[in-house]
């Protein structure tokens, strides 16, 4: 699932566009219902990740859905999203099973990338909601940038944070080069780029990589009282204050005076 650079066929696989699978199939949205669960509790709607046996990393289906949650989440009486993963993972990134299995090209990869995954992380960060991100377990790859991509990060202690692209000679594809150094300075975000090497739950908290971290004995209640206790918010404030925290990453201090007297 990486970019337009790479011009041979996603690793392990050599042939033809298309070869002897079908890589347009990749992109039709036929995620199983139980493969992300949704559920909604006092204003919080949680969306987890159901692919335990892989870890929970996602496919092109598993990101289309993942979009159209999160779409669906505008206007339903939902004022806070929680994205989790279940058994333990966050995501270990991107599920390049169904890749290798159509035979797909370099071009295939890209438009997976373009169609599903990137639309996606865009839902992420252009919803009208505060978007959370609750990681107990492994975040990795793409499926750190999906958590990179959430407005707060919540972690277990047994929650580990790695962009792992560099091992398999990729770069990061889920936005992580524009996300983590606005996190962590471009120092941090540059040594776990090209080191790929993973950040624990109390060093990422040191960082400012993610927000709190909580024992993973009842880590899910912690997240569920933290994400109700903003959901309690104003919603008009709720909608306009994150807005203008993040378009505040660009522009002037000027910009961002105007901005909150406009409201």
């Amino acid at each position: 699932m990486h970019g337009r650079h790479r011009r041979r066929t996603v690793p392990g696989r050599r042939g033809p566009r298309g070869g002897r699978g079908r890589p347009g199939d990749l992109l039709t949205p036929r995620a199983m219902p139980d493969t992300l669960l949704v559920s909604h509790r006092d204003g919080v709607c949680t969306l987890t990740l159901n692919r335990p046996a892989v870890r929970n990393a996602v496919d092109a289906a598993t990101m289309i859905r993942l979009r159209e949650e999160i779409e669906a989440r505008a206007e339903d009486g939902t004022r806070v999203i929680v994205i989790t993963g279940a058994d333990g993972a966050f995501s270990s990134g991107a599920d390049l099973r169904a890749a290798l299995e159509a035979n797909a090209t370099a071009d295939d990869a890209y438009r997976i990338l373009t169609d599903a995954y990137a639309p996606a992380l865009r839902a992420v960060r252009n919803s009208p909601w505060p978007v959370l991100a609750a990681i107990d377990g492994p975040a990795a790859g793409i499926g750190l940038d999906l958590a990179l991509a959430c407005d707060l990060r919540l972690a277990s202690t047994r929650a580990t944070l790695a962009e792992l692209f560099i091992r398999v000679g990729l770069i990061p594809d889920g936005g992580g080069t524009y996300t983590l150094q606005r996190l962590v300075g471009t120092g941090r975000a540059m040594e776990m780029i090209l080191t790929g090497e993973p950040v624990t739950a109390e060093a990422a908290l040191a960082m400012g990589l993610v927000n709190r971290v909580w024992p993973v004995e009842g880590f899910m209640d912690a997240v569920q009282t933290f994400a109700a206790t903003i959901a309690r918010q104003a919603p008009l404030a709720l909608r306009r204050a994150r807005r203008a925290v993040l378009d505040a990453q660009t522009g002037t201090f000027d910009d961002a005076l105007a901005r909150e007297a406009a409201h």
